[in-house]
């Protein structure tokens, strides 16, 4: 069908073709720019990616390093440990003190810190117990001191843990013979370390061991309950990481006014004595820790070597 349109002339066509890929080039370049612009948003979200990536890497190296608890001697943790699986009165770094005699949970006012680090399937802790019961037990009456007692399971025995067990019923539920339940679990240890006989390593030797201080039968009662089911077995852990955030290595280790103190040095049963009056320098900085030799776990007698021998000044390590 004919149009009465005139053909457009050649510079009609040629303007409209220029026209045309002016067109093309414009929408070319606004689709260039668009990946352009699209590229950048995904190397600089990549690059926030990354960055948000070695950020949390960052973090977690940062965490982990990080220390929950003071330093070793350098002062008693300001919070209860208030989590299941610990006895309540235990603070935040599992040790838990006495300040006024055997008062559970009391400082001395104005009274230093006696920091004890200890294993109860170490036999040098034992026979440090046995040496100086009697002298911190007369320092805690005079207000001389507080002391503060922090258990872990350096040598991963057993043992440890069932004691803990019942150690935690007793301070729950016994608060007052606490510390000489403390003394008297230690005893059946120095009891086997001398014999080798451990008949007495049982529920029914610390139920008896807890009869001679007086605690109450109906609390003695429950500790098989509690070994058998391991209830406090966060409490242990919390010992054991306490122990080691501080960067401690062996037990017993002993810390008094901040300093820790050196173990060949408190052999006599009046060296406590003589470190908190002042009258015997036994003190030494803790930068400069004494080396220990390892001793072999409790439970394998014929290895007691260093028990058998009474080198109560050599340390246990893990």
């Amino acid at each position: 069908m004919s149009t009465n349109q005139p053909r457009p002339s050649k510079a009609q066509r040629r303007e409209a073709a220029r026209l045309k890929a002016k067109e093309l080039r414009e929408a070319e370049a606004r689709r260039a720019r668009r990946n352009t612009i699209a590229r950048r948003s995904f190397i600089g979200g990549a690059g926030v990616a990354a960055a948000g990536g070695l950020g949390y890497l960052g973090y977690l190296a940062v965490n982990r390093n990080k220390k929950e608890f003071p330093a070793a001697g350098k002062g008693l943790a300001t919070k209860k440990a208030d989590q299941s699986g610990v006895p309540k009165q235990v603070l935040a770094d599992a040790s838990w003190t006495y300040g006024e005699g055997n008062k559970l949970d009391t400082i001395a006012a104005s009274a230093p810190v006696l920091d004890i680090y200890f294993d109860y399937s170490c036999s040098h802790c034992a026979q440090f117990e046995g040496t100086h019961t009697q002298e911190i037990n007369q320092l805690l009456s005079d207000k001389k001191i507080t002391l503060a007692l922090h258990p872990c399971k350096l040598l991963n025995q057993e043992w440890t843990s069932v004691v803990m067990n019942a150690m935690g019923v007793v301070l729950d539920e016994a608060p007052a013979q606490s510390l000489s339940f403390h003394g008297a679990a230690f005893e059946i240890f120095s009891q086997f370390i001398q014999t080798k006989n451990q008949s007495n390593m049982s529920v029914e030797g610390l139920v008896a061991a807890a009869n001679k201080v007086n605690v109450p039968a109906e609390v003695s009662a429950k500790f098989k309950a509690a070994i058998d089911s391991d209830k406090y077995k966060n409490w242990v852990a919390l010992g054991d990481k306490a122990f080691s955030d501080r960067g401690l290595q062996a037990t017993p280790s002993v810390f008094f006014k901040g300093e820790k103190v050196d173990l060949n040095k408190l052999q006599s049963s009046t060296a406590l004595t003589e470190l908190v009056t002042g009258t015997t320098p036994t003190a030494q900085p803790s930068e400069q820790p004494s080396q220990q030799p390892a001793e072999q776990p409790a439970e394998q007698p014929a290895e007691q070597q260093g028990a058998e021998e009474g080198t109560a000044e050599q340390g246990e390590q893990g």
